[in-house]
C-alpha cells in the first residue's frame, strides 16, 4: 500500500469520522466513574494494545474499583486488588476467534492506577474538577500529565478525546508516528514524545497535515490511526 493509496483512504475515512461527529460525547455528562474509567484504558493502553486496555479497564470497573466517594477513602490494599484483577487473563476475539490474553506488565499498570486514585480522588479532587479548570485543550493536557500516573502527553490527548473535552489534539501513537515516518520523512520514536514540548512541535507539524486534507486534526489524526492500524494488521504495510 503506497503512499498515494494510504492518503486516498484517509480522505475517505475522514468523511465517516465527519458522519459520525453528532455522536461525540460530552465530558460534563459523564459520572466521575465514567471519567475514571475512560482515564483507565488510555493508562493501560500505554502498556498494551487497545483491546486488552478495554477489557482490563471493564474488569476493573465491573469489580466496583472505579465508584470514588465523594472525598475518597481508598482501601490500603486498592493496588493489590487491582494485581489480581490484571492477573487473570481476558477474553478477546480476533477474526472470529475467541482467545484468553493475560494483561502485560500488571504490576506496573495497578501502580499507575493506584498512585492516580491516592493522588486525585485521595485529596478529595477529582478528574472532573481537573478539567473544569482548564482553560483550553492544551492547558487540560498539562493538567492530566501532572496529576494522572502514567499520562503522558499522548494518553491525555487520547482521554480528552475519548472524554468528548475536546478534539483539537493530535493523539501521536504507533500508528500515527509510521504514518509521519513514510508519508512525511520524520523518524521519531514514542519515548521522544515523551516530554510536552517535543510533542506540541511534532503536533504543529500534523495540524498543518491536517489542513492539506482540508479536516481537523482530530478527524485526521484518527482516520490516520484507523488506515495505518488495518493496514498493517492486513499485512499492507
Amino acid at each position: 500500500m503506497n503512499v498515494p493509496a494510504i492518503d486516498r483512504t484517509i480522505r475517505q475515512m475522514c468523511l465517516e469520522v465527519e458522519s459520525l461527529s453528532g455522536q461525540e460525547r460530552d465530558w460534563r455528562s459523564l459520572s466521575e466513574e465514567q471519567l475514571l474509567y475512560e482515564a483507565s484504558i488510555c493508562i493501560f493502553g500505554s502498556q498494551t494494545v487497545f483491546e486488552i486496555a478495554v477489557a482490563a479497564a471493564d474488569r476493573v470497573r465491573a469489580a466496583g474499583l472505579l465508584k470514588m466517594p465523594p472525598v475518597a477513602t481508598i482501601p490500603h490494599d486498592y493496588a493489590d486488588r487491582l494485581v489480581s484483577l490484571l492477573s487473570a487473563p481476558v477474553s478477546l476475539e480476533t477474526n472470529g476467534i475467541r482467545r484468553q490474553v493475560l494483561p502485560r506488565f500488571r504490576n506496573r499498570l495497578a501502580f499507575l492506577l493506584s498512585a492516580t486514585v491516592q493522588t486525585i480522588h485521595g485529596s478529595g479532587s477529582s478528574l472532573r474538577a481537573i478539567l473544569s479548570s482548564a482553560t483550553s485543550g492544551h492547558h487540560a493536557r498539562e493538567l492530566l500529565v501532572e496529576k494522572v500516573a502514567g499520562f503522558g502527553p499522548k494518553q491525555a490527548s487520547l482521554f480528552l478525546r475519548r472524554a468528548g473535552f475536546c478534539s483539537e489534539l493530535a493523539v501521536l501513537d504507533r500508528h500515527v508516528l509510521h504514518y509521519l515516518r513514510i508519508a512525511r520523512g520524520l523518524h521519531l520514536e514514542s519515548h521522544a514524545l515523551s516530554r510536552l514540548p517535543t510533542y506540541a512541535r511534532v503536533e504543529n507539524e500534523f495540524r498543518r497535515m491536517a489542513t492539506e486534507f482540508g479536516h481537523t486534526i482530530g478527524c485526521v489524526d484518527l482516520a490516520t490511526w484507523i488506515t495505518i492500524r488495518v493496514a498493517k494488521r492486513e499485512a499492507m504495510l
